[in-house]
């Protein structure tokens, strides 16, 4: 065997000897990389906000994972500010001023939660704390306060106030205990503690001796829990863990590696300690400590990473922040699936179990079934292609039918098996489902597992489950045999130790995704990140929504149940299930709610999320959502139209009146005119009075024009005589009849009245007895002395006189020649 062949077999042992000692964490792992939509598959820090969402930042971005999908964004040049005194790496903070700070060696960069952007001047955010000058380092305790460093001292941003420090050491961490005091850590393991009122120095202390300072002087990481400070100091290359003890103002090592120790998270007196390696965990009450380092993936394989971050969400999962590998979820419980591939002894000896008892295609009522399977309650189950079918009684004639609508993941069931507490499991093409019962009996609901719980991902056989004398149900699919206990499965029952809570992640208004950047009819619709959004301003012909919710339900997004109402809408509660709400909730927990052609109004969008269709026990979320009326119906422009048309009637009733006195004074002018006139004719037909010569012609001058009629006068007169004569009652003769019977238009007509009806009637009169005189003339042959006298005039000369003045001949040779 020669040198290089000897080497080369060394190598290949040492490799395997090494991989069988790795120790391998218990838990599963998710992998989420940048094929998942992460900016980058090394994740730096993970941060669970308080409802729940993930922040990740990877070299350079900051993620945001919403259960369903990542978003991230990227600074600019301008907005990294420089920090002369941190020396360490990526470190994550959330102050209480809506930030999130995210420093890295020699700089920090912000981002503005209010609009999930960063910053676009660091120093105008440093201006508003109050701080104009450099600032050379930056941090945030545990309350979310902002303490910056300057050449001052430490400035608190909240008090004002400002710390000194010493000048020859650099400040590499700090955190408050019990809100009052504020303890400083320095880079040679000094620790100081100050009250944070009066600024007084209470404790000072060093971690270790000048021998280790050398050793671990390069970075700080403080995590406090109670009464106990622990801190890592990392150096070049070594790291050391240790624990500070408030009370006994004493220091304590807990372990050193001769690698970097990356961050750390506390969990059920469990400390969590990433490391170049994999991670510790270390119990803090045992003391015991122990090294996982390597994971297993959904997939099965094993991968051997170092890790920068751990943390754990709300739900308790478990979520793994690597260099190079991406991000790594592990659930809060152990999965209940044990899965064993043929060849295993466990596989073989459950499969010969169930060979020996089992007919894969069954006759039910002389038709072939997958599986047939009465229950402990007389209750007959059968699995066909169509669903699970249920026979309550032997004498049914049809059953009841559960499919996909209902819960199960595929339709076409294989096997069908009871468990202690009578649920019913039944296996399919596409995973496990159970039916849990209500105490009355009736199903309460399905419940599904498919391979995000560890079961594989194929066909099952028909038949080929059964229930073992413990308990625990076995059930053969193609390539493997399930093996799980229903006892100990937490996910049968309603009681969870978390609840989950809905939160918007998406909003499209007309058919367009909108972010804070966008307009629609040049109206902005969002002035913030959509996280922070609680209400929506929109315009009439904006009012087609859909709003997608997340649970954030990172354990089992498929069993997400929402509960939406909308006042002003529809009062009543709907229940919207993974199964049976249309896709309104898809497979990855998400609720698409649409909200079409919303009439003008206000509504308010309420939403609660449950792992259990039944259990609403969580505070409802609102949105209120209000979409304006048109501005030609808005209450401004009602108001004008209003007051215009109030102007507008009292313009109209100002007319009114007016034009009604003024009728009522004509009516009453006409009614006193039509009067005139009929004393007027009147006075020309029965006037007694003998006619004697007027003044005028006594003395031969010449009329008075003024006392004249004007012979339209006397025209008019003459042809509404007989209208006046036929007509004896007063009110039905208008002025318009009359001049209708004169010939002439109303208004020349009262003119002409109006000018005439006062004079004397004498001309009138003078004309008809001369008429008259003429009639006797003409058909008599009485003497002239004797029609003067019966024609009313004074005298025969008289009547002799004006006869020839009108008709230029005598009275006696006009009857002559007649």
């Amino acid at each position: 065997m020669t040198r290089k062949t000897y080497i080369l077999l060394t190598i290949i042992l040492l490799s395997v000897l090494t991989a069988g000692a790795v120790n391998v964490s218990p838990r599963i792992f998710r992998n989420y990389t940048s094929a998942n939509g992460l900016a980058d598959n090394s994740a730096q820090t993970i941060h669970c906000t308080k409802t729940g969402r993930l922040v990740i930042t990877t070299i350079g971005q900051i993620n945001f994972f919403d259960g369903a999908a990542f978003t991230y964004i990227d600074p600019l040049e301008e907005n990294i500010y420089a920090l002369s005194e941190y020396q360490g790496n990526y470190h994550l903070y959330f102050d209480r001023f809506h930030h999130i700070w995210l420093k890295n060696t020699h700089s920090v960069t912000c981002v503005d939660l209010l609009t999930e952007r960063f910053t676009k001047s660091i120093e105008d955010e440093f201006r508003q704390f109050g701080v104009t000058e450099r600032v050379k380092d930056l941090f945030v305790d545990s309350t979310g306060i902002v303490w910056l460093l300057i050449d001052k001292g430490l400035f608190n941003v909240k008090t004002k106030k400002i710390i000194k420090l010493r000048e020859q050491f650099n400040l590499q961490d700090l955190e408050v205990y019990k809100n009052q005091y504020v303890m400083l850590f320095y880079d040679n393991g000094l620790m100081e503690m100050y009250d944070q009122e009066s600024g007084k120095k209470l404790i000072e202390n060093r971690a270790y001796t000048d021998k280790d300072n050398v050793r671990y002087n390069q970075s700080s990481l403080v995590k406090v829990d109670g009464s106990n400070v622990y801190q890592i100091r990392n150096g070049n290359k070594e790291a050391i863990l240790m624990k500070y003890d408030v009370n006994l103002n004493e220091w304590s090592e807990l372990m050193r590696t001769p690698y970097h120790m990356n961050n750390m998270a506390i969990r059920d007196s469990l400390l969590y300690v990433p490391c170049e390696y994999g991670y510790w965990i270390y119990n803090v009450k045992t003391h015991e400590a122990d090294h996982v380092e390597a994971v297993v993936l959904e997939s099965g394989q094993t991968l051997v990473t170092d890790v920068n971050v751990i943390t754990f969400d709300r739900q308790g999962g478990m979520w793994v922040g690597t260099e190079k590998r991406g991000l790594l979820y592990s659930k809060p419980y152990k999965s209940p699936f044990m899965v064993y591939k043929w060849g295993d002894s466990k596989a073989n000896h459950y499969g010969a179990m169930m060979n020996h008892r089992v007919d894969e295609w069954p006759m039910f009522r002389s038709r072939m079934v997958n599986c047939v399977y009465k229950d402990s309650r007389g209750w007959t189950w059968v699995g066909t292609a169509q669903g699970l079918q249920l026979y309550r009684r032997e004498n049914d004639l049809l059953p009841q039918v559960y499919t996909m609508k209902d819960g199960l993941y595929n339709n076409i069931v294989h096997s069908i098996v009871e468990d202690l507490n009578h649920n019913i499991w039944v296996a399919t093409s596409y995973g496990i489902s159970v039916v849990l019962f209500r105490e009355d009996g009736r199903v309460h609901f399905i419940n599904s597992y498919n391979q995000y719980d560890h079961v594989p991902n194929e066909v099952f056989v028909n038949g080929k489950a059964m229930r073992l004398p413990d308990g625990h149900i076995v059930m053969q699919s193609l390539d493997h045999v399930i093996e799980f206990d229903p006892g100990q499965m937490t996910t049968l029952g309603g009681d969870y130790p978390f609840e989950i809570y809905p939160k918007l992640i998406k909003l499209m208004v007309n058919g367009v995704d909108v972010d804070p950047t966008t307009e629609i009819d040049g109206k902005r619709i969002l002035d913030r990140a959509l996280s922070r959004v609680w209400g929506l301003d929109l315009n009439y012909n904006q009012n087609s929504l859909t709003l997608v919710f997340s649970a954030l339900n990172y354990f089992r997004p498929q069993q997400t149940f929402y509960r939406v109402r909308v006042r002003g809408l529809d009062d009543e509660w709907r229940v919207l299930t993974p199964y049976s709400s249309d896709g309104m909730v898809d497979k990855q927990g998400l609720l698409h709610l649409p909200l079409m052609a919303l009439r003008p109004g206000s509504y308010v969008l309420e939403v609660q999320a449950s792992l259990v269709p039944d259990k609403w026990t969580t505070r409802a979320y609102e949105w209120e959502i209000n979409v304006h009326e048109p501005w030609w119906r808005t209450t401004g422009v009602f108001m004008l139209l209003a007051g215009v048309i109030l102007i507008l009637f009292f313009i109209n009733l100002f007319y009114y009146m007016k034009n009604t006195n003024l009728r009522a004074m004509r009516n009453s002018e006409e009614t006193g005119l039509i009067k005139r006139i009929y004393n007027f004719i009147d006075r020309c037909s029965t006037s007694g009075d003998v006619l004697e010569p007027s003044p005028e012609e006594y003395s031969q001058a010449d009329p008075d024009l003024q006392n004249e009629l004007a012979p339209e006068f006397v025209t008019v007169i003459e042809k509404i005589m007989p209208v006046v004569r036929a007509e004896k009652k007063k009110k039905k003769i208008t002025m318009r009849k009359l001049s209708g019977a004169a010939g002439i238009d109303v208004k020349e007509f009262y003119a002409l009245i109006t000018a005439n009806i006062f004079k004397s009637p004498r001309q009138l009169i003078k004309k008809s007895r001369l008429a008259e005189a003429e009639h006797m003339l003409r058909t008599t042959k009485e003497p002239i002395d004797s029609i003067a006298e019966k024609c009313g005039f004074v005298s025969a000369n008289y009547f002799i006189a004006s006869f020839f003045q009108a008709h230029h001949i005598t009275p006696e040779a006009y009857r002559q020649r007649r």
